[in-house]
């Protein structure tokens, strides 16, 4: 079952677990540890090169107080194609001085991620393979390979007990999966974009 999200009182310690450290999750581990929170962030790829969800507006440069040289190019023209060939022209309605924000999303991440931990998250450069959703009040216990310690020879498999856990780990989600098992698979829109 679900349980109820009850706020934490002064005489509580609130331990929670972002999984993902895309631009979701680190957003959500750096307003965590602004509160005074203890939180995780988890991330398979520290340095993840990927191609999608890149493109970002003026406003949230702004928002999300990113410096300008988080902006690889500014473009002022796109056509989104869909999977059904419909096209979708982008920049139609920008003025002049207005552009849409193409980052690389390696750099945006680690940006976003190094942003909480400066704040007093934690990162863990590690793959979540199980999340243990307890019966009662318990703690959620996270199973997790922890990518640095594989790497120098140690202990790679470990675990940790937590309060809450925030799935930010994509369409693909273990997260959501695990709790909510009646989901096979999570929607994700799949788009083509000409420049």
């Amino acid at each position: 079952g679900t349980r109820p999200v009850v706020p934490p009182t002064l005489s509580m310690r609130l331990r929670v677990a972002v999984v993902g450290g895309g631009p979701a999750g680190a957003c959500a581990a750096e307003t965590l540890a602004k509160n005074g929170i203890e939180t995780y962030i988890f991330e398979r790829k520290m340095d993840n090169c990927k191609p999608c969800g890149g493109a970002i507006p003026l406003c949230m440069v702004e928002e999300f107080d990113l410096p300008p040289t988080i902006i690889d190019r500014k473009v002022r023209k796109m056509r989104m194609i869909s999977p059904t060939n419909v096209e979708v022209d982008i920049g139609k309605t920008l003025k002049p001085h207005e552009y849409i924000g193409m980052t690389r999303r390696e750099v945006l991440d680690a940006y976003l991620r190094d942003r909480a931990v400066d704040l007093g998250a934690t990162a863990i450069n590690g793959l979540v393979s199980k999340l243990v959703i307890p019966d009662d009040d318990g703690p959620y216990t996270l199973h997790y390979t922890d990518i640095e310690a594989h790497k120098s020879g140690g202990r790679n498999t470990k675990t940790l007990e937590v309060d809450l856990v925030i799935g930010a780990d994509g369409a693909n989600s273990r997260v959501a999966r695990t709790s909510t098992p009646a989901i096979i698979t999570m929607p994700s829109p799949s788009e083509r974009i000409r420049s």
